[in-house]
């Protein structure tokens, strides 16, 4: 058995010092897209944001939404997003079979504060009607609405993944 040694480890030694510069130097202007006059921050839209839709917009389209997308809903700290309580998989097109098709579409749904897709769109497809087999299998879906910071329910879009894998 080996013999016991306290270890050490190297720490740099700390010495305070009172008439040193702070670490952190505290900034009142950060940029944010209504602070136009102050920051010279604005997006490439008609106002004074960074989005390139028009009016008071994050993203491009008619409302907020981050990475250009327009979620219908403005962003506020405590919001959450809806959450996905019943989700079977959608199945396989005899077509799509045959062919040995396999992989990933793109669906933006609207989740409604009931919890249903009420609005479902194909930003990414791959044909030979699985399209349509996922489209039908995401309105059969049920979700835990978003809420807002007050915990009450709103509407938002959602980007789901669905992945066609044959076994």
């Amino acid at each position: 058995m080996p013999p016991q040694q306290e270890s050490h480890l190297p720490v740099p030694p700390t010495i305070l010092d009172p008439s040193a510069a702070p670490v952190l130097t505290p900034v009142d202007k950060i940029g944010l897209p209504w602070m136009n006059n102050d920051t010279g921050s604005p997006g490439p839209g008609d106002s004074n944001t960074i989005g390139n839709g028009p009016g008071k917009t994050m993203g491009d389209g008619p409302t907020d939404g981050p990475g250009g997308e327009s979620t219908g809903r403005k962003y506020s700290p405590g919001m959450t997003l809806p959450t996905c309580l019943y989700c079977p998989n959608p199945g396989y097109t005899d077509e799509a079979r045959e062919s040995k098709l396999q992989g990933m579409m793109t669906l933006l749904v609207l989740v409604g504060t009931d919890g249903r897709a009420n609005d479902i769109r194909v930003a990414k497809g791959l044909g030979l009607g699985l399209d349509e087999r996922a489209r039908d299998a995401v309105r059969a879906w049920r979700f835990t609405p978003a809420r807002d910071a007050s915990r009450r329910p709103v509407a938002t879009w959602i980007t789901i993944e669905v992945v066609f894998r044959l076994f």
